[in-house]
């Protein structure tokens, strides 16, 4: 009968530490929870920023003020990072009342928040104009090139994001591709032996493109070049995010001289022809057209995802 006692006693006793082990996990649930959530907000705006830096920054500025930004040439992104430019959230609603916004992206109430997440997910995913029949887009539509996870992240980041955030990655960023691109040059640069010290700079608009393939200055950063670039029966450069020009003409066996003098990296890719040159920022190359091309016109464009869509392509016409 003893043996029985301690038994359940020690049952009991068992129960009674179960029970209270359950209800201390359970209070402390809604902390973890809390925890648990704000490490995955930071992990989605960081990585809502570098996807922003790779395909946003060009046409909305390190700072999300697009074409509103003090810098010439303008850019020609919309305005995300709103309140600096149209006020308080108040002055917004007005604003969106009468038809002159669109969505406001960063506020505490859950229509507008439930409102700007669908314009934000059907304009990144369709672009400006939104028909899909219209090839000429002001911007590209993104909904064939990123996944479920990182739409979502983009559009957490321009409703949730810090835009000092931004900028400050964007100059950061940018400066040690500056870095990067002048070690090419001169390996015994200040910064060469850690990119990481390298001041930083901002992202400026890049120049407009030459009127003609002779303006076209070579970067002096060389990808292995296959034939000299001063024998090349023509030349074409990148921009952010535009060629030089959109027409070539040339002969089987002729030499092109390739140059990326943007911030970007960018590519000159003529499928039928078997072409697919990639370069870096200040990056430059020469490649031949092939001996058996055809006679006819062919297609060239940069297949960096969302650049084609924004212009990034042009006629190669090949002459008999």
């Amino acid at each position: 009968m003893g043996a029985v006692r301690r038994l359940a006693t020690v049952v009991i006793i068992g129960l009674v530490a179960i029970s209270t082990t359950m209800v201390v996990y359970l209070a402390a649930e809604p902390d973890r929870r809390s925890d648990e959530t704000e490490t995955q907000d930071v992990v989605a705006i960081e990585r809502g920023t570098e996807l922003y830096i790779t395909y946003c920054l060009q046409c909305h500025g390190p700072a999300g003020l697009g074409a509103v930004a003090a810098e010439e040439p303008r850019r020609i992104g919309a305005v995300l990072d709103q309140a600096p430019v149209y006020g308080s959230v108040d002055d917004m609603k007005e604003l969106l009342a009468e038809g002159k916004l669109h969505a406001i992206f960063q506020s505490d109430d859950p229509v507008l928040q439930s409102a700007a997440e669908d314009w934000l997910r059907f304009r990144i995913t369709y672009g400006v104009p939104a028909e899909p029949y219209q090839t000429a887009k002001l911007m590209p539509a993104f909904g064939a090139d990123f996944n479920v996870e990182e739409m979502n992240d983009i559009i957490y980041l321009i409703m949730h994001g810090d835009w000092n955030y931004v900028y400050n990655t964007a100059v950061l960023q940018t400066g040690q591709q500056v870095a990067t691109q002048e070690c090419a040059q001169n390996p015994d640069g200040q910064y060469c032996k850690d990119i990481s010290k390298a001041p930083p700079a901002y992202p400026t608009v890049p120049a407009a493109a030459p009127a003609n393939d002779e303006e076209a200055t070579p970067a002096s950063a060389d990808s292995g070049d296959t034939a000299d670039a001063d024998d090349a029966a023509a030349s074409i450069a990148a921009q952010d995010i535009s060629f030089s020009t959109d027409q070539l003409t040339l002969k089987p066996g002729d030499t092109v001289s390739f140059t990326n003098n943007g911030m970007l990296e960018h590519d000159f890719v003529v499928d039928e022809l078997g072409i697919e040159e990639v370069l870096g920022a200040g990056e430059s190359t020469t490649f031949t057209i092939p001996e058996d091309a055809q006679p006819g016109d062919y297609k060239f464009y940069c297949s960096i995802p969302g650049h084609e869509a924004s212009g990034m392509f042009g006629t190669l016409t090949i002459e008999g």
